[in-house]
């Protein structure tokens, strides 16, 4: 009987873990983790859509924002009906569970039931003292008498094991309930989020086709704003390679003192890259130690505009192309350091208000149209320190966050080192 069980038993953890490669290894934690946080950036993303009513024709950037709501509800539905398969699974493996208990404790029941009879057979103080003193020998009186008290402990031990499969029992049932009530309320949920979903792709579709009468003038702004962003990124990229060119030079000045016989002598050229210090290596190594745990550069905010290039939510014909990642969010935003660092630059530039360039070792964060900034080059700034407010543009109504991330000159999708 105890076979079978451990046979069972590892039948049952089998079922779970060919369930839990199904569903990409994801845990009933990890889903509902996943799930509050969607939540929340849905609930971000309404509270900036909040101002459109479903009269009002919305903006290129509010239309961005809904879809990227749709698509974060998209994946919240997803994740809902993964968790319901995850409970429908415990549900099930919990059954059996609970039916291999008991068919464990029918069995222990059935025991303790000879053990009775037999005792109530010999119950008698005469009985068992006759059955010892039967005995050949001494050595087979104190076999029967050991067997005697071990008779009664096996009893005990017994009914031990009757009522802790029985409680076992008990508290599978127990979970096996609260399973099928959060399944029921995460159907619930699940068909409140359809409803949602289709609600809001059809005032997408409304709001989209509003915007393809004005493409020819869409793709002007987006023209324009390219050309900002042209002129944002050549900002950038001469002022990182000018902290690339100054690290060099502190380098080669420290060879120079170091090795007093090649005074006069200019140091073997670096291959590529530039030169870190001791200290400077440890941060670029922490920094690219926490690739994907990075916090956000906004306290809460809204991804209007992925890396890379792009169609428009407009028009295919409409295309996009970003170095880094847009964030909206509320106003008066705080914009956030990422990582501990120091300030490379904080500098004004037109149509990207102010840009502050933190450096981390050989990395470099990048945080594009902020006002009313907090620090000033060499300004050294930890995790989640406010470095400025992010800019509202009035006419628009929105405010946005440009967020880039580079490796030295090459340009990385930030997407993949922000935490979830």
């Amino acid at each position: 009987m105890k076979r079978l069980s451990f046979i069972l038993v590892l039948v049952l953890l089998a079922s779970v873990s060919v369930f839990a490669q199904k569903n990409k290894g994801k845990s009933k934690q990890q889903l509902q983790s996943e799930i509050t946080s969607l939540q929340k950036e849905i609930a971000t993303a309404n509270e900036l859509l909040k101002k459109t009513t479903k009269d009002k024709e919305m903006t290129l950037n509010e239309v961005s924002i809904l879809d990227k709501k749709i698509k974060q509800r998209e994946k919240l539905i997803r994740a809902y009906n993964q968790q319901i398969a995850v409970l429908d699974e415990e549900i099930n493996v919990g059954q059996t569970h609970i039916k291999t208990l008991n068919s464990d404790l029918k069995s222990l029941r059935k025991e303790y039931a000879k053990m009775i009879v037999f005792a109530y057979r010999n119950r008698s103080q005469y009985s068992r003292l006759g059955y010892v003193f039967a005995s050949k020998d001494f050595n087979q009186a104190f076999s029967r008498q050991r067997y005697i008290r071990q008779f009664s402990d096996a009893r005990k031990i017994k009914m031990d094991q009757i009522a802790g499969t029985e409680r076992r029992i008990t508290g599978e049932l127990e979970a096996n309930q609260k399973a099928r009530e959060e399944r029921t309320a995460m159907l619930m949920d699940e068909q409140n989020q359809q409803e949602a979903l289709q609600q809001e792709q059809d005032e997408l579709n409304r709001q989209v086709a509003n915007l393809k009468k004005k493409e020819g003038s869409i793709q002007q702004d987006i023209n324009n704003k390219q050309q900002q962003a042209q002129k944002l990124q050549k900002a950038i990229d001469d002022i990182i390679a000018e902290e690339i060119r100054l690290a060099n030079e502190r380098s080669r000045k420290e060879a120079e003192k170091e090795a007093p016989d090649n005074k006069g002598k200019a140091p073997a050229p670096k291959e590529k890259g530039m030169a870190l210090t001791p200290a400077e290596k440890t941060l670029s190594s922490n920094f690219a130690s926490n690739k994907g745990k990075l916090p956000w550069p906004v306290e809460r905010g809204v991804v209007s505009s992925s890396f890379g290039k792009h169609a428009s939510v407009v028009s295919d014909k409409v295309t996009v192309t970003n170095n880094g990642i847009d964030i909206a969010t509320t106003d008066g935003s705080q914009a956030r350091a990422v990582f501990d660092g120091e300030v490379a630059s904080v500098t004004k530039l037109t149509g990207a208000n102010t840009v502050v360039i933190v450096r981390h070792g050989e990395y470099f964060t990048v945080y594009s149209n902020l006002e009313n900034v907090a620090v000033k080059r060499g300004d050294l700034v930890n995790t989640k320190q406010s470095l400025g407010t992010v800019h509202t543009n009035k006419t628009e109504g929105k405010t946005e966050l440009h967020f880039e991330l580079l490796k030295e000159t090459q340009r990385q999708d930030p997407a993949g080192w922000l935490s979830n």
